[in-house]
C-alpha cells in the first residue's frame, strides 16, 4: 500500500509542477518521503516477524491507527464506492502494541474487505473500538459475502481469493502473528446478519499517573 501512496503522490508531484504549483508539489514530495520512511519500517518489522523475534510492546493510540490507515486507503476507498462507517470512540482506546505493525494490521484488515465485496452493491465496512477493564477491541465488520472457511483463514498461504489474482494467502497469517507478538489476538468470523466480521483484542495500557 505504501508503494501505491508513492506512485500515486508522484504522479500528483509532476501534475503540479507542470502546472507551475511548486509549493503544492514540495509538500507532494515530503509525503512521498514519509511513505518511504513508513515502509522501511515495514520491512524492518516484518523481517523481524520472519525471525521470530519480537519488539517490546509500547503505548499506541488506537483510533490514531485506524484513522491514519483510513487516510492511507483513501484513494482505494474512494475508487471501490466504499462506504466506511467509522465512529472515534469517546474514551482514550490506548493499547500495548506496537504502532506499524498495529497499522499494517488494520490495512490489511480493510483491503480484505473491500476485496470481498468487490461485487456487493452499496459495500460498507463498519469500524468500532470497545473496551472493558483489561482490554480493547477493535471489530471490523464488512457486507460482504462471509468466510467460507473461518477456521482455516489464519493458515498460511490460505487464500479465497482467484489463482492468477493479487493474494498470496499470507495477510491474514501475518497479521495473526503480528498482533500475538504483542500479546493480542484476531480473531475473524461470520456475522449472524451477514458479511465478515474481524476482532483484534489486545491489552488496554495503564493510566499515565
Amino acid at each position: 500500500q505504501p508503494l501505491m501512496a508513492i506512485q500515486s503522490f508522484a504522479e500528483n508531484g509532476a501534475i503540479l509542477l507542470e502546472r507551475g504549483k511548486a509549493d503544492k508539489a514540495g509538500e507532494t514530495l515530503g509525503r512521498i518521503s514519509d511513505m518511504a520512511q513508513r515502509m522501511a519500517r515495514i520491512i524492518r518489522n516484518l523481517r523481524a516477524f520472519a525471525r521470530q523475534e519480537t519488539a517490546p510492546a509500547s503505548r499506541v493510540g488506537l483510533a490514531a491507527v485506524v484513522e491514519s490507515t483510513l487516510e492511507l486507503l483513501g484513494p482505494r476507498i474512494a475508487d471501490t464506492g466504499t462506504r466506511i462507517d467509522w465512529k472515534r470512540p469517546d474514551f482514550a482506546a490506548v493499547v500495548m502494541g506496537g504502532e506499524v505493525r498495529l497499522s499494517q494490521v488494520v490495512l490489511n484488515l480493510l483491503s480484505n474487505a473491500m476485496d470481498a465485496m468487490a461485487d456487493v452493491e452499496a459495500p460498507v465496512i463498519r469500524i468500532r473500538i470497545e473496551q472493558d477493564a483489561e482490554t480493547v477491541r477493535l471489530v471490523v465488520h464488512d457486507s460482504g459475502p462471509g468466510i467460507s472457511e473461518p477456521e482455516r483463514i489464519f493458515d498460511p498461504f490460505y487464500t479465497t481469493k482467484e489463482v492468477g489474482g493479487e493474494g498470496m494467502g499470507l495477510g491474514l497469517s501475518i497479521s495473526y502473528g503480528l498482533v500475538q507478538s504483542f500479546g493480542g489476538r484476531l480473531t475473524g468470523e461470520n456475522a449472524p446478519g451477514g458479511g465478515a466480521v474481524f476482532t483484534v483484542e489486545l491489552e488496554r495500557a495503564e493510566e499515565l499517573q
